[in-house]
């Protein structure tokens, strides 16, 4: 269902909200919430419906994170594309149930979610505060900080005499703050796959310091697969070729490392068409 509640301002424009929630008890008196404020309130409630809005501008998002009707990730990548902008102004609220991946994707996103009770008082504060004093877009999350390239063996000079030196896979280091994260990467032509072995080492002193952190596989901004690492810091991926793969990895609260692993292509002359 897609519609429009065009309400008019006393003393101009009215603000426009971009509601994007399924059926629940909350999404008419949201509706409601925003019809008193004197706002215009565009409702999405499924992925088809981002094709109607794509020319179309908004002053703050409202997600129902836990009832969109539409993944929260995908909703998310899609705002990202149609309207970059809006990376500042998107409020997240859940009417229902929150699971741990919802917590890690709003930290990612640099959200902070919206208790449900009182959920009115508290979007109503919000939105006040966000049109009085909107921020600029940003391009990258606060909470997510692009990590350091500083080996790739791809890059190492040749033996002396030798015109190519065979290797059956890369690896790579990247350095983020006192972490380093040793990545490499393995075609698997006899399946057809790619191997990603990581670690995550660091100098500090805490036993199991590296354990247990989640790490992300992306394709572009869209999550594909997540695991954690064991007491040693050690991690493992397997997965179909990718043009845009990435990972991050969340090295503590509110921090997470962006490790690019740059063009795949050297990979993909190595697997069975």
């Amino acid at each position: 269902m897609f519609y429009k509640q065009n309400l008019e301002h006393p003393h101009g424009e009215p603000r426009r909200v971009l509601l994007i929630a399924g059926e629940s008890s909350v999404r008419p008196r949201i509706a409601t919430l925003l019809s008193t404020m004197r706002c215009v309130c565009v409702l999405v409630s499924s992925t088809d419906e981002f094709i109607g809005i794509q020319d179309e501008s908004f002053d703050a998002v409202l997600i129902d994170v836990s009832n969109s009707g539409i993944p929260a990730e995908h909703v998310l990548v899609r705002l990202n594309e149609l309207h970059p902008s809006l990376s500042v102004r998107i409020l997240a609220f859940s009417s229902g149930a929150t699971s741990l991946e919802l917590i890690e994707l709003f930290e990612r996103y640099d959200l902070r979610l919206i208790s449900r009770e009182p959920l009115l008082v508290q979007i109503w504060a919000r939105l006040e505060d966000l049109f009085a004093a909107p921020r600029a877009a940003k391009h990258l999350r606060r909470n997510v900080q692009i990590a350091q390239l500083i080996f790739d063996s791809f890059r190492l000079p040749l033996p002396a005499g030798m015109r190519s030196l065979h290797q059956s896979g890369r690896q790579l280091a990247y350095q983020h703050k006192n972490k380093i994260v040793d990545v490499f990467i393995e075609p698997k032509t006899e399946f057809g796959r790619m191997s990603l072995a990581g670690q995550v080492m660091g100098s500090g002193i805490k036993k199991l310091e590296n354990a247990g952190l989640v790490v992300l596989l992306l394709d572009g901004l869209k999550t594909l697969a997540r695991t954690v690492t064991n007491e040693s810091g050690e991690f493992h991926l397997e997965f179909d070729f990718l043009e845009d793969a990435g990972l991050q990895i969340r090295l503590g609260e509110g921090s997470w490392a962006a490790i690019v692993l740059g063009k795949m292509d050297w990979a993909k002359k190595r697997l069975p068409d």
